[in-house]
């Protein structure tokens, strides 16, 4: 049936306070007129109230989301239709899909013939990841003499998650020492493979593969195959989501931008094969181990999608905190638009370690920032460092491109300018 909620109009204060005046001069003069005028004052009321509860009453609002899932930049549709059972049209209805998804705006206004039907499609664009809801559907109606408004919700409330936007960049220089082989260091992986080391409960999406049926007759539950992984060379994900460093809004961010090229990097890595892991500092910490396979690149778009650019854990720090991960079998891609140098000295001194580091600098200036993240590139060209910006509006295909020129234009356009000083 829904929710009914009832509002009351200035106009209907205004009429009160003419039925307090008109009674109030009646009992003073006596006057029948003030009287009878009584009467169609509370008439009225009595009308528009009754009016407006039937209106309410006669609507049925319907809404169907075929898309509960979305990466952004997609095209979502919202499929509604609106039935008028009463005799009396509807004229102005006011609906309005609530949503907390930024950039959406789910408010229309239709009119209904008697006894009519109407249908409508609504389509809107994915802007910003994250998780989000969507729904009720809100009715307002109002009788003829405007003295009510009533409100009523239709449907149930959904959750909407956006993912990150995923781009091809398989042109992208891949930091490893090895994509195969065995090593002396073995790790828990979420793939089957050879090296079966324990058991678990089964979770969902587990294969059948996956399952131990000894273990699983035994404790009468299903039980899956818990595996090492067989190769020591790790890819790891870093992305900066310091508040202080961020610039632009929606998918047109610096933020989005970070966490968009992620994305793309462990579909990358995850289709070779190759042990990903994702770190990410936002208002909490989001991590992941490296692991291989299609289920660990679910949790990846998941954590990526659940992350904000809230964080107070500037990126030099989170780099110190998280140095004992990383030996000289470690591949490490951080992505960040900081212009900070301290961070460059973190890296310097893992590089020294033999972690593998490329950097991915995002232009802060281009999405309207006052930080100038390139200010970071001479220093990273200094020890030595693989360098990528990313600009407003860039392609990835062609920022993240193995052999780009345009960091070498800029640090020697840097350099010439210095130097012409």
């Amino acid at each position: 049936m829904g929710l009914f909620q009832v509002r009351l109009e200035r106009r209907f204060f205004l009429i009160l306070g003419l039925v307090v005046i008109t009674l109030a001069t009646g009992m003073a003069t006596g006057f029948e007129l003030f009287y009878r005028l009584l009467y169609i004052l509370a008439l009225t009321i009595l009308i528009g109230f009754l009016w407006s509860w039937v209106d309410i009453r006669a609507l049925k609002i319907t809404v169907d989301r075929r898309i509960l899932q979305a990466r952004v930049g997609d095209s979502i549709n919202e499929s509604f239709s609106a039935t008028n059972h009463s005799i009396s049209p509807k004229n102005l209805l006011e609906i309005e899909d609530k949503s907390d998804l930024p950039g959406y705006f789910g408010m229309t206004t239709v009119n209904i013939k008697p006894k009519g039907h109407i249908s409508w499609d609504m389509t809107f664009i994915a802007r910003k990841r994250g998780l989000y809801h969507i729904g009720p559907v809100r009715v307002s109606v109002s009788d003829p003499f405007t003295i009510f408004s009533r409100e009523r919700y239709f449907g149930d409330t959904d959750e909407l998650i956006i993912f990150p936007m995923i781009h091809n960049i398989q042109d992208f220089a891949v930091p490893i020492s090895e994509l195969s082989g065995d090593g002396s260091t073995r790790k828990r992986t979420h793939s089957v493979t050879p090296q079966a080391s324990n058991i678990r409960d089964y979770e969902y999406g587990d294969s059948l593969s996956r399952v131990h049926w000894k273990s699983t007759a035994r404790l009468g539950k299903l039980m899956s195959k818990v595996f090492d992984l067989g190769r020591a060379s790790e890819a790891w994900i870093m992305v900066d989501l310091e508040r202080n460093v961020q610039s632009g809004e929606m998918e047109q961010s610096t933020d989005e931008y970070s966490v968009s090229i992620a994305a793309s990097l462990s579909k990358q890595y995850l289709d070779l094969g190759m042990p990903t892991g994702l770190i990410a500092y936002g208002s909490e910490r989001y991590f992941l181990g490296a692991e291989t396979g299609k289920a660990h690149f679910d949790r990846i778009m998941q954590q990526l999608a659940l992350s904000d650019s809230e964080g107070e854990i500037p990126l030099h720090t989170a780099l110190a905190r998280e140095e004992p991960i990383w030996d000289h079998q470690s591949s490490l891609v951080v992505i960040t638009p900081s212009p900070s140098e301290n961070w460059v000295t973190a890296l310097r001194e893992l590089s020294r370690q033999g972690v593998k580091v490329i950097v991915i600098v995002i232009d802060n200036q281009s999405f309207g920032g006052e930080l100038n993240s390139l200010d970071v590139l001479a220093p990273l060209n200094m020890i030595g460092l693989p360098t990528y910006v990313v600009k407003k509006d860039d392609d990835f295909s062609v920022s993240l491109r193995s052999g780009s020129t345009e960091v070498d234009d800029i640090v020697r356009d840097s350099i010439h300018s210095d130097t012409t000083r």
